[in-house]
C-alpha cells in the first residue's frame, strides 16, 4: 500500500434481498407461512455467498434497516445458515417435503447477482424447496416489478441516501401504495406512518428497532447483504466522515 494512505472500509447502504409476494402471484402459497419465510432465511448461507461471491468483502442483513442507518437494532443477529431448523420450520408449517416455486432476478445489473440467485436456489433446493428460476433483462425485470407481475420470489436492492431507512421500507413494503412492493402487512404499514409522523428522536429509534424484531418473526424477505465500500483516505485529511449512502458529506472536512 502507498505510505501514509489509510484505506477504510464501512459498508454501504444497499441491502441486497429475495422478496416474497403475497400481494399476487404469492398469494395462497407456502410462503404466506411465516414459518416457511424464516425457514428460508435459515436455509440461505449469506456468510458462504459472500465469501465465495464477494471475496468476503459485506455484511449478512439483518433486515432493511441497514447497520449504518438511524434506528438500527443493535443487537440484531443475522439468521444464520441453520438447514436443520430451516427443515424443522418446513415440517412444522406442513411441508416435511418441501415444495417448488418459481423465482426471478434480473441480469447484468448487480456484481455477481444471478451468481447469488443461483447460489439460493441451491441452499433452498437442499432443504427441499425446488425454485424455477428466471433471468432476465433488468429493464423488463423492473417493469414488470412495477407491474407486480414477478414470481413470488425475486431479487431485488434498495439504496437510499438520507442515512434513513423509512423511505426503502415504504418503497418495498408499501403493498398497494407502493409501486415497487411486494408485500401487503396491515402492522408493519402502522409502523412506517407512525414511523414517518414521529418527530421524538428517542421513540422514532424504538419504533424502528420495534419494526425490525417484527420482521424478524415476520419476514418479508430473505434477507442477504450489504457489499462493502473502499476508501482511501489522505492522513492531511481531517474531519472526513464517510457516509454508506454512496454520496459524499464535506461539510466537516478540512486539508491540513
Amino acid at each position: 500500500g502507498q505510505a501514509g494512505v489509510k484505506l477504510i472500509t464501512y459498508p454501504k447502504d444497499r441491502i441486497f434481498y429475495v422478496s416474497f409476494n403475497n400481494m399476487t402471484t404469492g398469494k395462497g402459497k407456502p410462503t404466506m407461512d411465516p414459518r416457511v419465510r424464516r425457514a428460508m432465511n435459515y436455509a440461505v448461507d449469506v456468510d458462504a455467498i459472500i465469501d465465495a461471491l464477494f471475496d468476503g468483502q459485506g455484511r449478512p442483513a439483518t433486515g432493511l434497516v441497514m447497520s449504518g442507518n438511524f434506528g438500527y437494532d443493535k443487537a440484531a443477529k443475522a439468521f444464520g445458515y441453520d438447514p436443520a431448523k430451516a427443515k424443522a420450520l418446513l415440517k412444522e408449517a406442513g411441508y416435511p417435503n418441501g415444495f417448488e416455486m418459481k423465482m426471478a432476478g434480473p441480469t447484468g445489473a448487480y456484481t455477481n447477482f444471478e451468481q447469488v440467485l443461483e447460489a439460493i436456489q441451491g441452499f433452498l433446493n437442499d432443504v427441499g424447496i425446488k425454485t424455477d428460476l428466471t433471468l432476465m433483462e433488468s429493464g423488463k425485470y423492473w417493469d414488470l416489478e412495477a407491474k407486480k407481475q414477478l414470481p413470488p420470489l425475486f431479487g431485488d436492492i434498495w439504496s437510499e441516501t438520507n442515512g434513513e431507512s423509512l423511505e426503502r421500507l415504504k418503497g418495498s413494503l408499501g403493498g398497494t401504495d407502493a409501486s415497487y412492493s411486494s408485500w401487503e402487512d396491515p402492522k408493519i404499514k402502522k409502523f412506517l406512518a407512525d414511523i414517518g409522523s414521529t418527530v421524538n428522536d428517542a421513540k422514532r429509534e424504538q419504533l424502528y428497532i420495534d419494526l425490525q424484531r417484527y420482521m424478524i418473526e415476520n419476514p418479508p424477505f430473505i434477507y442477504l447483504y450489504e457489499p462493502m465500500a473502499f476508501e482511501a483516505i489522505n492522513p492531511k485529511v481531517k474531519g472526513y466522515l464517510p457516509r454508506p449512502a454512496e454520496d459524499y458529506y464535506l461539510k466537516t472536512v478540512s486539508f491540513q
